[in-house]
């Protein structure tokens, strides 16, 4: 499969940015798509944890234009992360807080010292 041979396996560095970008097209909600079932939220979970698309950890050994393209890559999914939970539809909202808590549970210590304070204040609006 020569379209394969360039990622060495499912953790890969240069295939997490493309996959988690992936999954924020089809999968989770934006701005004008509503999230339709939510059984989806635990398949948009499974393969965020399995594939620790959100954990930035990368090996000394790792291309600086994947690692680069990773955290791009997070930093759209935590800014439509923060979309969602601030939204005033109740279920985008609901995915957004659901997503939020994976995004704590899964970021990097870097990420979450960088975040907390915005994911913070979007909750409090809610409160």
């Amino acid at each position: 499969m020569a379209a394969f041979d360039h990622v060495r396996d499912l953790y890969d560095v240069g295939l997490k940015p493309r996959l988690l970008r992936s999954l924020l097209k089809e999968q989770v909600p934006d701005e004008t798509r509503p999230f339709r079932n939510p059984s989806e939220l635990s398949s948009i979970f499974a393969i965020v944890k399995t594939h620790e698309l959100l954990s930035e950890s990368v090996p000394d050994s790792a291309d600086q234009k994947d690692v680069s393209g990773w955290r791009s890559a997070v930093d759209a999914w935590v800014d439509r992360i923060l979309m969602l939970t601030g939204s005033d539809m109740p279920d985008k909202c609901w995915v957004g807080v659901c997503l939020l808590g994976l995004t704590i549970a899964e970021c990097s210590c870097e990420r979450f010292l960088a975040s907390y304070s915005d994911w913070f204040h979007v909750l409090l609006q809610h409160i």
